[in-house]
């Protein structure tokens, strides 16, 4: 099992949980975190190796878009941005639909970016 932890960020997607199974998937612990976040709860989850930024179509409150908080942004930590358009950027604009397709993107940014033995 890898080191560390990957952070799934619940931006407005009901597809938090499936991320998190697909994350699991490779070996790597994941938890999902509210949007609003604050540094002691991400110090209490140990060493964080990514976040995914996940947003999806409930991304608006009263029409204000959900952002993350700033302990989640003020980082040097890998993140993976999908539907959320933040400073960061954005990797991807929607997961794909298909499975195999979703977890090598996954896979990618566990690998590539978070640089974890998967």
């Amino acid at each position: 099992m890898a080191s560390g932890v990957i952070v799934i960020v619940d931006l407005g997607h009901e597809n938090c949980q499936m991320i998190k199974e697909d994350v699991e998937s490779f070996g790597v612990p994941a938890v999902v975190c509210s949007h609003d976040a604050d540094q002691a709860y991400l110090d209490s989850l140990g060493e964080i190796k990514g976040f995914i930024l996940n947003g999806g179509p409930h991304k608006t409150i009263n029409g204000f878009r959900i952002e993350a908080s700033e302990a989640i942004y003020e980082n040097e930590i890998p993140t993976y941005s999908v539907d959320h358009a933040s400073w960061k950027g954005v990797d991807l604009f929607t997961w794909p639909k298909d499975e195999g397709e979703r977890k090598e993107r996954i896979g990618k940014f566990l690998s590539d970016t978070c640089k974890l033995e998967i």
